[in-house]
């Protein structure tokens, strides 16, 4: 029996680990990620006695293969639908309740625990706090990874990035099918500001969509379910307004976000006993690699990106929207192209 082929995946995130699974059975399998754990922007952070998804809030599921995907896991518990009271905030206006007419869903007990369960349950080789900085094509057509501090891993047969657009550009030979797309896509940044309390807030929603101000989005995270944290609250920034301040000192977007809270809430910043903020330069999708640039259809968009010519495959949530159902999708879609036609 002829040995696998092997494949490097560059990312640790949604799109990295549904790759990884549906390819295991028959390629050999090694995934890099540059952080201390998988789960990308479907990430907790801790600070006792307070957790806070400060990426990723919730998803939605709209198409039959991630229905089919989470499926197993909602009946495991693993996935569980989220159903706080969500009210639309504005200062000097009278809030009012928003409806959701579809299941909105978490990962229990944290956003990142259904990448870890991923990841824990395949046969691959998973290097975390690996940063990979380039790739190498030698003479026999195989890739060789190097990682920050200069060291080397391989030789692959084949490739696949699963990083945000810019980082993918950093890593990919100048002569890929369709680069020059890929460099014209423009994402966009957030903040996450992360506040926590001794005494809990009185409060009349789970969650908050924000009108005219810089925050887009507030969610007492404490309250999702299977939580055990102390009273959270997870701020997110609208992403036009972070792209303004993204190169901001930490401490200047903090102070603005927190009187905005103030004036929103009327929950004094005196009470507040934990804040910490987190900058996400590649949040959303801006702009997309186009087909057809003069046809802003999303048909017309590239769900993921290959070359065969080259071996390496590029996938992720930007090359839809920024979202956890876009990132399934990209790399179903991906993965399933090599399945049917090789890579």
């Amino acid at each position: 029996m002829p040995a696998k082929q092997k494949i490097a995946i560059i990312g640790g995130g949604l799109s990295a680990l549904i790759t990884a699974q549906n390819l295991a059975d028959r390629y050999d399998i090694d995934l890099f990620e540059k952080a201390r754990g998988v789960g990308g922007r479907m990430s907790t952070r801790r600070a006792d006695p307070y957790q806070f998804d400060h990426g990723a809030q919730y998803f939605t599921a709209r198409t039959k293969p991630f229905k089919a995907f989470l499926k197993p896991h909602i009946e495991s518990g693993l996935i569980q639908e989220w159903t706080p009271q969500v009210l639309t905030l504005e200062k000097g206006e009278k809030p009012y309740k928003r409806d959701w007419f579809e299941p909105h869903y978490v990962a229990a007990p944290h956003m990142n625990s259904l990448c870890k369960a991923l990841a824990a349950a395949m046969d691959i080789n998973i290097h975390l706090q690996t940063h990979i900085t380039a790739l190498e094509k030698s003479g026999d057509g195989t890739w060789m990874l190097q990682d920050l501090t200069n060291e080397s891993y391989g030789p692959y047969d084949a490739v696949i990035i699963t990083t945000p657009s810019h980082q993918a550009v950093d890593l990919l030979p100048a002569n890929f099918l369709n680069l020059p797309l890929i460099k014209d896509v423009k994402m966009t940044g957030c903040h996450s500001i992360m506040i926590g309390f001794d005494t809990p807030p009185t409060l009349n929603w789970g969650a908050a969509v924000v009108k005219n101000s810089p925050i887009e989005w507030m969610a007492v995270n404490s309250q999702k379910p299977d939580r055990t944290s102390d009273f959270s609250i997870l701020i997110t920034t609208r992403n036009d307004w972070s792209e303004t301040h993204i190169e901001d000192e930490i401490e200047a977007v903090q102070s603005i976000i927190i009187n905005e809270f103030q004036d929103l809430t009327n929950i004094s910043a005196d009470k507040i006993s934990h804040i910490s903020t987190h900058r996400w330069r590649y949040a959303n999708t801006l702009q997309h690699a186009d087909k057809d640039k003069d046809n802003n259809n999303e048909d017309t968009h590239h769900n993921y990106f290959i070359d065969r010519d080259q071996k390496i495959g590029v996938c992720g949530d930007w090359c839809i929207k920024g979202h956890v159902e876009s990132a399934f999708t990209s790399a179903y879609q991906l993965s399933q192209d090599i399945l049917k036609n090789g890579l």
